[in-house]
């Protein structure tokens, strides 16, 4: 783990027990070699892993514990009055344990509250969109006040660190912003039973999988389970730092960056024996951007996986795969207003 200002750096081919750690306080307000130093090693662990665990953040702390504490009181609340919340037609509140099943494999043991990103566009035609749906908050008093700062302070947080990869990927520094004007970024508040509690019908809390966005924002309270597949094939640990925020590579990054960038296999399992509490936010582009490998490290496509694809499309088209509840609801028919 690094010493306080400084960024760690893993020597290539060293062994790992768990995925680096990056002290992300000097690019926020050192100088510019401090920053340069942040840089290398954060788009170091980007190329390796995918993955890396932030310290020196920003993220204030009672913002994080509030957050917690009101999805605490929200999962506790019976399941049909949780159900009310539930918008299956955009992916947007109330996310019931079970829905998301990955091909091949058994449904993910978890529950789930998903918010919409926070300031939605002025353009009708991107309103009607799914990713662009209001959230429809629960009547839980204090929930939304309190999660709503946190989903700001992360989003604040992923904004510098795709500054921090523009920069070393050699691209102007606002390049994800410029990209990001009319982000469908989302966030989701999680709960895990313990997995002995749902193994008759899930194997894992989360399936191994990929995350589709650019990047992953995770904060986890300290009951462990998450774990990342290594290059090598092996599954490596992502142990609870109460001072740590787990950032991941997502796919889209990963093909605008031609592959450079890895987006790792990552799985949950809870085998605390307790209750688990998860919150990632997913960073996304504006819903039309051209993810292109061009346009980002200024090379063609080195294999047909990297061709150009349209960012909210693609991503749009792998939920219908794998959320049963949003593909029922959208093959039923609208409501009359």
């Amino acid at each position: 783990m690094s010493a306080p200002g400084q960024a760690a750096t893993v020597a290539a081919g060293a062994a790992v027990d768990r995925i680096p750690t990056v002290d992300f306080a000097p690019f926020l307000g050192g100088d510019r070699a401090a920053q340069d130093a942040v840089v290398a090693a954060l788009g170091d662990c980007f190329e390796r892993y995918g993955f890396v665990s932030l310290v020196g953040h920003g993220l204030p702390p009672g913002v994080v514990a509030e957050a917690f504490a009101a999805a605490e009181e929200f999962f506790a609340r019976p399941e049909a009055e949780k159900r009310l919340v539930a918008d299956k037609r955009n992916n947007r509140g109330f996310i019931p344990m079970f829905d998301s099943v990955l091909p091949g494999q058994k449904p993910s043991g978890h529950e789930a509250f998903s918010i919409g990103h926070l300031d939605r566009p002025d353009d009708p035609e991107l309103r009607a969109l799914p990713f662009h749906a209001e959230t429809p908050w629960p009547d839980l008093p204090g929930f939304r006040e309190r999660i709503e700062p946190c989903y700001r302070a992360m989003f604040a947080l992923g904004e510098a660190v795709l500054r921090a990869a523009a920069r070393h990927l050699g691209a102007p520094e606002d390049f994800f912003a410029e990209m990001s004007r009319q982000t469908y970024s989302n966030m989701r508040v999680i709960h895990y039973p313990p997995q002995d509690a749902v193994a008759e019908t899930s194997e894992f809390g989360v399936s191994a999988h990929t995350d589709r966005g650019l990047i992953t924002l995770l904060i986890q309270d300290m009951n462990g389970g998450l774990s990342v597949q290594t290059p090598e094939g092996s599954w490596l640990p992502v142990v609870p730092d109460p001072e740590a925020v787990v950032i991941n590579v997502g796919r889209l990054l990963r093909h605008w960056t031609n592959g450079r960038y890895a987006a790792a296999l990552h799985r949950v399992v809870n085998t605390s024996g307790r209750e688990r509490y998860s919150i990632p936010l997913f960073v996304h582009p504006s819903f039309h951007t051209a993810i292109d490998p061009r346009s980002l490290v200024r090379e063609e496509p080195a294999a047909p996986e990297f061709a150009p694809i349209v960012a909210g499309e693609t991503v749009y088209a792998g939920f219908q795969q794998d959320r049963p509840s949003w593909k029922a609801a959208l093959a039923e028919p609208v409501a009359a207003a």
